[in-house]
């Protein structure tokens, strides 16, 4: 029995608070396969949602136990004071440490290191890239994203993560409905032109002018599901780690860390390239899936990809697959205002 399953669907109360200077609320806390969700005690409206890897606890050793979704202390906090609770999220946070599965990998780099050496410098950037990515786990992953991301609001430029609270939830919502909740999509502000990518740990980014240009979910819903295929046709860590350079990839190879600004301005750089044009049968398929039409997304497409528009127009969804619209009209209205705060 692992650690996930151990605790799955296990609830407890706590007090979390969405950010230092936000009101406190008492919250129910329940464990799913990989993830948090914190609700509100009295209402059962769902305030947030956390992935168990990247949970992190701020006071170790000390009681009520803190946790945030991510070691950045100006965000959520959950405080917890039920002792199975804090055990089990101690437990699985050790259970899924992205350091433990790269130990193995430490001892094979040093019997081949002399090897890497004489493969040469054309040759070592590749190999290196390869075999680091395939040995970086999911939690890592995710910590890699994040990193990525969040050097892109170290400047004054004015970029930032659009975070109003009912914008956040419709999002987490449509991403449910959309992609699964192992993605994890946020909203930047600030960035003029931007419109979709992607980052290591499943983490996409959507810029606000296209939320607030798109007159339906289900428009937004293509760009999400494109982004999405892009994503799976290419490892986004292989870029990342090339960015990163040899010393970083070389140091997250042996240590399962990445080194300190190793990934600043790679968000900005990648966010300046357009995503690729996906095939109008891959984009159909999936419009299948979650059982919506295509046209809105067609019609929503730049110039750029007009014959993938032509395509969509004969696309018809299986009557079977048919199913009702992603969100509310007003559902829509709060996540186009998702940056107005």
């Amino acid at each position: 029995m692992t650690a996930l399953d151990k605790y799955a669907r296990l609830e407890g109360s706590g007090v979390w608070r969405e950010g230092p200077d936000a009101q406190r609320r008492d919250v129910v806390v329940s464990l799913g396969d990989a993830s948090l969700m914190i609700a509100d005690e009295r209402s059962g409206v769902m305030l947030s949602h956390w992935s168990l890897p990247a949970v992190q606890r701020l006071n170790r050793g000390s009681r009520p136990a803190v946790f945030a979704p991510s070691s950045d202390r100006d965000g959520e906090t959950l405080e917890i004071d039920e002792a199975l609770v804090i055990e089990a999220l101690d437990t699985i946070r050790a259970a899924l440490d992205p350091k433990q599965p790269l130990r193995r990998l430490r001892l094979s780099l040093a019997a081949g290191a002399a090897v890497l050496t004489l493969a040469g410098l054309y040759w070592l950037p590749q190999i290196l890239v390869d075999r680091t990515a395939v040995s970086v786990p999911p939690a890592m992953r995710a910590q890699i994203g994040r990193t990525a991301l969040d050097s892109l609001f170290l400047s004054a430029a004015g970029e930032r993560i659009c975070a109003d609270p009912e914008g956040r939830q419709v999002m987490a919502t449509l991403r449910n409905r959309v992609l699964g909740n192992d993605w994890r999509v946020s909203v930047i502000a600030g960035v003029p032109g931007f419109e979709t990518a992607h980052l290591p740990g499943r983490l996409m980014v959507l810029g606000q002018e296209l939320v607030e240009r798109l007159d339906s979910a289900e428009s937004l819903a293509g760009w999400m599901l494109a982004e999405a295929l892009a994503a799976d046709a290419h490892d986004p860590l292989l870029d990342a780690l090339h960015y990163a350079g040899i010393r970083a990839t070389f140091t997250l190879m042996t240590t399962g860390t990445m080194l300190d600004g190793a990934l600043s301005g790679y968000a900005a750089q990648k966010f300046r390239v357009p995503s690729p044009i996906p095939t109008a049968q891959d984009i159909g398929a999936r419009f299948d899936e979650i059982g919506q039409s295509p046209t809105a997304y067609a019609l929503s497409l730049p110039p750029r990809a007009a014959g993938l528009a032509a395509s969509l127009a004969a696309h018809t969804v299986p009557a079977d697959r048919q199913s009702e619209q992603l969100l509310s009209d007003g559902e829509w209205l709060t996540l186009q205002e998702i940056c107005s705060n």
